[in-house]
């Protein structure tokens, strides 16, 4: 990786944030590649876990933005290594309901730890706490502007996630 000194400042910022964000990923993978699991199939566990009801593959594009299309292949990538169930519901074949297997459970408790003390480490090796403050404003910033962009804004999760759950608590 190179490390571009541009002169105008928005590019120059850009090219920084994409930067972290591809390094913090690499990161990440090689400590997931241990537990034969990718960032992706985490994140989805997540949110899974975290919800308290089964969530449809559209719901789980949304909550992670991306194409619906590419989560139902993840997640079908996910059912055939028993990581996830899907349930057609009665009253409507198309509709499919994703939960996690004890598979699922058992890889999310191997492979959350290991993102959240990464995530710690790697914050905590760059940025004070109020520096980490003042990035987390300035990403918001950036994330409510792009959203805007796109005519849609960030929103509030559901009452029906565990917040808590994100945040490291196993169930």
């Amino acid at each position: 990786m190179y490390n571009y000194e541009l002169k105008d400042d928005a590019l120059k910022t850009w090219v920084r944030l994409r930067q972290a964000s591809e390094a913090t990923e690499k990161v990440l993978e090689k400590d997931l590649d241990k537990h034969d699991a990718t960032t992706t199939q985490v994140d989805y566990l997540s949110i899974l876990d975290a919800s308290k009801t089964p969530l449809t593959p559209g719901q789980l594009a949304r909550y992670t933005f991306r194409e619906q299309h590419s989560v139902s292949a993840q997640l079908s990538r996910m059912w055939r290594a028993g990581l996830v169930k899907k349930t057609r519901q009665t009253q409507d074949q198309r509709v499919v309901k994703i939960g996690m297997t004890a598979k699922g459970k058992e890889q999310l408790a191997e492979t959350r730890q290991a993102g959240i003390e990464q995530a710690h480490e790697l914050l905590a090796l760059a940025l004070s706490d109020q520096e980490l403050a003042q990035l987390d404003k300035l990403l918001k910033k950036v994330r409510d502007a792009a959203l805007e962009k796109l005519d849609q804004k960030a929103e509030k999760l559901p009452e029906s996630f565990d917040v808590g759950a994100f945040e490291g608590g196993m169930s």
